[in-house]
């Protein structure tokens, strides 16, 4: 587990959703633009809440290990979303080039 401090506020999250959310925040710093990510996390008290971060080029997050006795909440949705969104930064589709038959009005040089 690890406890990340956020907006003055400290949450303990899994070690794969914590280390793939400061991933994407690097990806999307270096691209201008941002997102924003629900993830489940215990509070100071223990408690499951539902975070909402919005990570982007200002994003100040600060990630440490914890030592807890606390279950790890469950982030199965929110790990699969964070390996899309950084598999599609880190590989583009590609584009296809159209075919000069389909295009109305195309002449040939």
């Amino acid at each position: 587990m690890k406890q990340v401090v956020y907006a003055e506020k400290a949450l303990l999250m899994g070690d794969e959703v914590v280390e793939l959310m400061m991933e994407y925040a690097v990806l999307l710093a270096r691209k201008s633009s941002a997102d924003s990510v629900d993830i489940e996390a215990l509070d100071t008290e223990g408690n499951v809440v539902t975070a909402t971060f919005l990570i982007g080029p200002a994003t100040i997050m600060v990630a440490e290990t914890a030592r807890t006795t606390f279950a790890e909440p469950e982030n199965e949705t929110a790990v699969s979303y964070l390996q899309q969104q950084i598999g599609l930064i880190k590989q583009p589709p590609f584009a296809h080039g159209l075919n000069d038959a389909g295009i109305f009005g195309y002449d040939e040089l």
